[in-house]
């Protein structure tokens, strides 16, 4: 396995001083630099440190002729950034101007209990051989799951490679599917990220001269009044890990217990849904555990599932004709642990298919299923 070459984001930054066409002074400052890919904040301008002229910047570094780069800058909000996707070939010959549709890895949505794929990106032609999309474009009610499908694309290397991929819908440009950062390098790697990203917002809060903190926004509420004090958080969404992909539509109720009375005998659920689509766990006494998904696999399949930065595990899974979901076996008790314990379950199929549910409430719900299978 190949080592790579991680720079310390905290002390011990290389500053790298360019001219771009044109004699505009550039400096860059790496964070990360490795095999596929590398994190850096890019500053444009002749002595001028204003935000609006900087961006963090995470970019391929081992996929030419093509490159794929994902820019963030500071937007008028605190906290929050303004994402660009930009893909470059040498050799297009491209007309400036132009807009080309790119579906950008494997987004899809539940509607009225059908799998829908979510609709490509559109990019622009900004030169002769590259072209941009700002994510802000995009579908609004997607956004979100498209800015965690290509940071999870970029951070996370499942069993089966990576889940970012461009497929363009017109001509006859290859499908593109650049690697993820290696396995043992993703949580450093995205941590260099943070970092730049915050190192960014703060220096827009410096520079508009406020010199607050950016990422700890102000409210006339306060948490002793009742309100949970983590909606104030300002991390944005495109600032967090999802495990492991692209995300469907993601169950975000809390986790109940049931027991029911099945054809084998008891039977204890720990489950959670929204809509239609159904995440969670089953067992009975002294059988194994088995878990479930529904309303987001067609067919046979596998799946890796991962609680946060815990070990995955990988399970084959097909459809149960008595429930109608997909069930997976093969899994250890210890993920019922990783998830009392842990934030985000992320469950992902082979083919890139992603749904991540949260774990609030699912610590109560597991604990009485795992007594289910204690009974006698």
């Amino acid at each position: 396995m190949i080592k790579l070459t991680t720079i310390g984001f905290a002390t011990c930054f290389v500053l790298s001083v360019c001219l771009s066409t044109g004699q505009a002074l550039s400096q860059k400052t790496t964070y990360y630099q490795g095999t596929s890919w590398t994190i850096q904040m890019v500053k444009k301008g002749t002595g001028n440190t204003s935000s609006d002229r900087a961006y963090c910047e995470v970019k391929t570094t081992s996929f030419e002729p093509r490159s794929v780069a994902i820019q963030s800058s500071p937007s008028k909000e605190a906290g929050m950034y303004r994402t660009v996707i930009k893909l470059r070939k040498l050799g297009w010959q491209l007309p400036i101007g132009a807009s080309a549709k790119v579906k950008v890895g494997n987004l899809f949505r539940v509607e009225a209990n059908q799998i829908v794929e979510a609709p490509p990106m559109v990019f622009k032609v900004e030169s002769a051989d590259s072209m941009a999309s700002l994510l802000a474009d995009y579908e609004p009610s997607l956004q979100s799951e498209m800015a965690n499908a290509v940071l999870n694309g970029i951070f996370v290397r499942t069993k089966y490679g990576s889940t970012l991929w461009f497929q363009f819908i017109d001509g006859n440009e290859p499908e593109w599917n650049p690697a993820s950062v290696e396995k043992f390098e993703q949580k450093i790697s995205f941590k260099a990220y943070e970092q730049c990203l915050s190192d960014l917002s703060q220096m827009a809060a410096n520079s508009a001269g406020g010199g607050s903190m950016p990422l700890s926004r102000t409210s006339p509420l306060t948490p002793s009044s009742g309100v949970d004090a983590k909606q104030f958080s300002a991390s944005p969404t495109v600032n967090r890990l999802p495990v492991d992909p692209p995300e469907g539509t993601a169950p975000s109720a809390l986790w109940h217990f049931s027991i029911e009375e099945e054809d084998w005998g008891e039977t204890c659920y720990a489950e959670t849904q929204k809509g239609d689509v159904k995440v969670g766990f089953m067992g009975s006494p002294s059988k194994h555990l088995v878990a479930f998904v529904e309303g987001v696999f067609k067919g046979e399949t596998r799946a890796t599932w991962h609680v946060d930065d815990k070990p995955a595990y990988v399970s084959d899974g097909s459809e149960n004709d008595y429930f109608g979901w997909h069930e997976f076996g093969q899994l250890p008790m210890d993920l019922l642990d990783q998830v009392s314990q842990g934030k985000e379950l992320a469950v992902t199929g082979a083919k890139g298919e992603r749904v991540v549910v949260d774990l609030k409430g699912a610590a109560e719900a597991v604990s009485k299923l795992k007594g289910c299978f204690k009974k006698t």
